[in-house]
């Protein structure tokens, strides 16, 4: 299954948005010419340009979520110990990824990708339950905003990566919950929660 291997091998991942920033580029003028319009033709400049400007508007929206996530992990890594230690630092590793690619899509796409706020307005973490109780939150919201831009990103190669994203934002969902000792699947479809 592709989602689980995105999910389980760094190389797989990097090599997926590496190919997804790749092909997005001409993504936008592609569906542009899939329906009917020609290549210079205003209307084809136009509907590229606005294409172009929305993807890169909802991926900077995914972007400061990521960054958001990366800032709790990274947080929260002191207060965090053995097996949850290591399942922290690598769910960091992948929101950095996650942020990686939609970094180099946005540019890609003619856009400035988002800068990480200089600090985050987190409560007061004290114990390991916070951290994963922050986290849990955290990556809620994460799936909430890409099932939210799925739909509305302009090519298949864009909805792929936020749909590949979503899938392993999901996955860290589990695991967190499950660390809480919460139901990780408490319904039959992830949806989460704004």
């Amino acid at each position: 299954m592709v989602a689980g291997r995105l999910c389980s091998d760094p190389l797989a991942r990097r090599s997926f948005f590496r190919v997804a920033g790749v092909t997005v580029a001409g993504g936008p003028a592609a569906f542009i010419a899939a329906c009917g319009a020609k290549r210079g033709s205003p209307t084809a400049t136009t509907a590229t340009t606005t294409g172009a400007s929305a993807d890169v508007a909802i991926l900077n929206l995914a972007l400061d979520v990521e960054n958001l996530a990366i800032a709790a992990y990274a947080g929260g890594a002191k207060l965090l110990r053995g097996p949850l230690l290591k399942l922290g630092k690598e769910f960091l590793l992948h929101e950095r990824e996650h942020a990686s690619g939609l970094s180099e899509a946005i540019k890609q796409l003619g856009g400035t990708p988002n800068k990480a706020k200089p600090s985050y307005n987190f409560p007061k973490l004290v114990s390991q339950k916070d951290v994963l109780r922050l986290a849990s939150k955290i990556e809620n919201t994460a799936i909430a905003a890409y099932i939210d831009a799925i739909p509305k990103l302009s090519t298949p190669d864009l909805r792929a990566t936020a749909a590949a994203i979503v899938t392993n934002e999901a996955e860290h969902l589990a695991v967190l919950q499950g660390a809480l000792k919460r139901p990780q699947t408490p319904t039959a479809f992830v949806i989460g929660k704004p």
